[in-house]
């Protein structure tokens, strides 16, 4: 394989040239100034001192998010930012001419007023046919020069098989309601599915037809009943149903129905992990593994063609692909090897000549490659953030350390250039199930070029670890999922690495509770302590937190992860970081978005008044937005790491690099 040609050698698309193809739309100084910095070269705005004291390098939004090569190898779509929000750009790789097809000149005023959406992600189902997937259910049908060629009600799930004249067809789901829809005519066919329920999970066959579907029914406080449903061949089959439970994780997911009718299920039956099997609808059971890891769970649906199911990606410390297609197999392995010590990614039909790789690691934000799968030559067609330099980054240790009770607990660690025991922050996030992954992350880089250390527990109750390790955290709130937490930090100060006079914890959501708790249980470990959108009373948070819009599994995991409070409350209350508030002695900084519809702010705010009360030292932040700030509340992240920085700084005084 043609090893990756020179950075120097090609015109990066920058965030620069992005917003100029938007006409009228101003190019700030600094955006201007990187125009065309090519990655790994350094510069006074990717100089190391920058990178320490930048917010904008680490936290601005990528100049690409994402990009779709067209099956002709011609064309690379892609998902840039344009005037602080996502735009479509299509590039012609012979020429490197790039234009804007959403917005276009005559569509801009529409899309300043969000009348149109946001863009969310690009596809190609032909040479010169681009669907451009919009917030707000809509989709986009765009020839590469930006003409419209259709607009689909909803949002567009995947592609068909091509008619018998060449049309192409798509599918497209509005309202919980699937449309088959001809491109470009527009035409759109209802498909009823005739289910009792809305499909939760669905499985197409290789025709387009909806062949196998999950469905859930919740009535009050009873256990949601999860229902298996499969449709056989034949225009006057009826759907049957095949498996029905109330065991949310006995359900398992149907991904792609085969040209002999047997389903492609994701499943944990008579295993600990995640895998994929064969399903035989006519014996109503699991039939031939396809692909399984002992220790780590394989994901959802990653890559479907029409023919078949592809591959499946563990959901480990560090993620991997398995190909099912030989030549995919190979095509990896080739990748790999030309792009050592990263996670590759082959985007492209079965069979195609010419295939996109998406390129990532620990140091890495990512990178796209043009393969040309005949000759076997490779070539750089985009770049995630051309600001920053790899060589700049630090690296990401995965590994894993026992806990007291003997369980392997999986952690992430991100050292500062500095040497010796350092200045450490450890990093929580969210709920439990919403992990860390192996790759470049803005805010542990921000924080390591600060002079920090960074450690990111996985602590029990995690997923992508198999149910052994997911359960092993159910009523395990404040109690051993905290042990794994204080046991890795313990371990990190006896390998000199951390420093014990200075260990922050910090974290959000499920995060920021356990920021709290581990400044009461544990009061000499931290020095301070950091909690945003944090659950201070998990009673008071089960009883009142708004449960309308939370799916039924997601509901019946947090009852498991944390409790019942109907018959729970005392078991709950012990480890309420509200009812220990006399027990912290560090400082502690939190920070809460007001309209918070997933922790009330009032968790907050109740453990300011408690605090205050007894004159503990206590900063309160209150920021604008829904939970913790996503992009749109750009501000309010901006002010929450000013906050959180000065916090720290104040507090462990470290040394930036």
């Amino acid at each position: 394989m043609t090893p990756p040609s020179s950075p120097e050698r090609r015109r990066w698309i920058s965030a620069a040239a992005v917003t100029a193809m938007l006409p009228g739309w101003p190019v700030s100084p600094a955006l201007a100034a990187e125009a065309d910095t090519p990655p790994g070269k350094p510069t006074a705005s990717t100089s190391e001192a920058a990178i320490s004291a930048s917010l904008d390098l680490f936290f601005s939004q990528p100049t690409i998010h994402s990009a779709s090569l067209s099956p002709d190898g011609r064309h690379l779509a892609m998902v840039g930012t344009g005037d602080r929000r996502p735009v479509a750009l299509v590039q012609e790789l012979a020429t490197q001419k790039t234009i804007a097809v959403m917005p276009n000149a005559s569509e801009r005023p529409f899309w300043r007023s969000g009348a149109l959406g946001d863009v969310v992600d690009l596809t190609w189902i032909d040479t010169d046919l681009l669907i451009v997937r919009m917030t707000r259910s809509t989709s986009m049908v765009l020839r590469p020069s930006s003409e419209l060629v259709a607009t689909l009600k909803g949002t567009f799930v995947e592609q068909l098989p091509d008619q018998p004249d060449g049309k192409k067809s798509v599918l497209s789901i509005h309202d919980d309601v699937m449309h088959w829809v001809d491109v470009p005519d527009g035409e759109q066919v209802e498909i009823i599915p005739l289910l009792p329920a809305t499909p939760r999970h669905w499985a197409f066959d290789a025709k387009g037809r909806l062949r196998a579907a999950t469905t859930v029914k919740s009535s009050g406080a009873d256990e949601p009943v999860w229902t298996q449903w499969y449709l056989p061949p034949g225009a006057k089959a009826k759907w049957q149903q095949l498996e029905q439970t109330t065991d949310f994780e006995a359900v398992w997911q149907p991904l792609r129905v085969l040209d002999d009718g047997e389903i492609v299920v994701r499943a944990r039956t008579g295993r600990d992990t995640f895998a994929v099997f064969r399903y035989d609808p006519n014996r109503r059971q699991l039939g031939e593994l396809m692909a399984g890891h002992p220790t780590e769970d394989f994901l959802g649906k990653e890559r479907l063609d029409m023919g078949g199911y592809d591959s499946a990606v563990t959901g480990g410390l560090r993620r991997q692909e398995y190909w099912f297609d030989e030549r995919r197999t190979r095509l990896q392995k080739a990748v790999d090897q030309a792009l050592p010590g990263k996670l590759n990614r082959l985007i492209g039909k079965r069979d195609a000549a010419h295939v996109l790789v998406h390129s990532r690691s620990d140091v890495d934000p990512g990178r796209w490659y043009s393969l040309d799968t005949t000759g076997m030559v490779i070539a750089p067609v985009g770049v995630a953030r051309p600001d920053i330099n790899p060589g700049h980054m630090r690296p990401v240790t995965a590994y894993r350390y026992p806990a007291r009770d003997g369980l392997n607990i999986p952690a992430y660690l991100t050292r500062p250039r500095s040497d010796g025991p350092a200045p450490t922050v450890v990093l929580l996030r969210g709920n439990p199930i919403h992990r860390d992954d192996w790759g470049w992350d803005a805010e542990v880089q921000w924080l390591a070029a600060q002079g920090f250390a960074v450690f990111q527990p996985q602590v029990r109750g995690s997923f992508g670890f198999g149910r052994a390790y997911q359960a092993a955290g159910y009523g395990q709130w404040g109690r051993a999922m905290q042990d794994d937490i204080t046991d890795g930090v313990q371990q990190l100060i006896a390998r000199g690495i951390a420093d014990p006079a200075r260990i922050a914890i910090v974290g959000s959501s499920y995060g920021g509770y356990a920021a709290m708790w581990g400044l009461a249980t544990t009061p000499k470990l931290y020095r301070c302590g950091i909690s945003l959108s944090g659950i201070s009373d998990p009673v008071e948070f089960l009883r009142t937190t708004r449960t309308k819009e939370t799916p039924p599994d997601v509901l019946a995991l947090r009852r498991r992860l944390m409790g019942d409070p109907s018959v729970d409350a005392a078991a709950l209350r012990a480890v309420a970081p509200i009812t220990q508030v006399d027990r912290i002695e560090a400082p502690l900084l939190l920070a809460h978005p007001i309209e918070d519809r997933i922790v009330p702010r009032d968790q907050s705010e109740t453990m300011v008044r408690a605090l205050t009360a007894l004159g503990k030292r206590v900063e309160w932040l209150p920021l604008n937005g829904d939970h913790v700030p996503t992009v749109a509340e750009e501000s309010q992240q901006r002010l929450y790491r000013q906050r959180m920085l000065a916090f720290l700084n104040r507090h462990l005084a470290a040394k930036a690099d």
